[in-house]
């Protein structure tokens, strides 16, 4: 995952818990709750980019990340990942 706050150097992280609403975002410095910034997930072949923005930040673990004006194309792409994702752990 690669993150890019507004106005601010690009950040790499590991994201988990990942829905089609959001994700948390592993970071050892994270961004203040309501900051704004594009995010580009790699899922499975496809590099998707959405905005999202902080909705929780935890010190040393990293942010809860809502996303933001979500393509109906792009949410089918994250729905297909939770979904293989989903299959190789039944």
């Amino acid at each position: 995952m690669e993150l890019r706050p507004q106005g601010e150097a690009q950040m790499f992280g590991k994201i988990s818990d990942l829905s089609v609403g959001g994700c948390f975002v592993e970071m050892p410095i994270p961004l203040p709750p309501g900051a704004s910034f594009e995010i580009a997930l790699w899922l499975g072949e496809n590099k998707v980019r959405l905005k999202g923005e902080v909705v929780s930040s935890a010190p040393g673990f990293g942010v809860g990340v809502r996303f933001l004006d979500v393509s109906p194309q792009d949410l089918e792409l994250v729905k297909e990942h939770i979904e293989a994702i989903a299959h190789q752990l039944a």
